[in-house]
């Protein structure tokens, strides 16, 4: 890999510390959007050589995305066991941030890719959902930050009027995580409460603690 990139860089004229920048930011935070502050310069240099980060990526084991119409590229995992083995609730709320997207999308509520919600608004409609007592603040923040981790969401400000109800945008890499037979496995959800559901299909990578 190392004589592919003295070759990008030569025909490129860049500085090899871009790529090698852009490969960590990537590790770290498996997604990058153009329209996300502090992403752009990433996205346009996976854009521009994408054989070059696909062949880097593929040789750890990871396959390069690049969706050039949301302007979105990422990781995800070749091998199942990169897998992040998720808890029911986790699981459960990525159904409701799915749902929440497709019908803003249906309604045409969406922007360069993302869907504005808020945190009160998930709440509602997992409860609805599920029929579930919302979980603790403490552990839905834990589920926000994972969440965030992994970019399924953006996390906003607080509301003026109500500091605990937080912004909260839903990223594209949603329909990337819950795929249609997996949306079909938790609709199915019939009330038990595994210790833990294993993603199945296309579903979040464990990756480093973003930076």
């Amino acid at each position: 890999m190392l004589r592919e990139l003295k070759r990008v860089v030569e025909e490129s004229g860049k500085d090899p510390q871009e790529f090698q920048q852009t490969a960590n930011y990537l590790l770290a935070n498996q997604f990058v959007s153009a329209f996300k502050h502090g992403q752009r310069r990433h996205f346009l240099l996976v854009e521009m050589y994408q054989q070059y980060f696909s062949n880097l990526f593929d040789a750890l084991g990871m396959k390069l995305y690049v969706n050039e119409n949301e302007r979105l590229a990422g990781l995800l995992p070749i091998e199942r066991e990169a897998f992040v083995r998720l808890k029911t609730d986790e699981t459960l709320f990525l159904l409701v941030l799915r749902q929440i997207y497709e019908e803003k999308v249906e309604n045409f509520e969406i922007d360069n890719g993302f869907v504005a919600t808020n945190s009160v608004a998930i709440l509602e409609r997992y409860v609805q959902l599920v029929k579930r007592e919302i979980p603790t603040e403490t552990r839905f923040k834990d589920i926000l930050t994972l969440f965030s981790k992994h970019g399924l969401i953006i996390r906003g400000k607080a509301f003026e009027e109500d500091a605990k109800n937080i912004m909260v945008n839903i990223t594209p890499v949603v329909r990337l995580v819950v795929t249609e037979a997996y949306l079909r496995q938790l609709e199915s959800f019939n009330g038990t409460d595994p210790e833990e559901d294993e993603v199945a299909d296309e579903q979040v990578e464990q990756s480093p603690e973003a930076q």
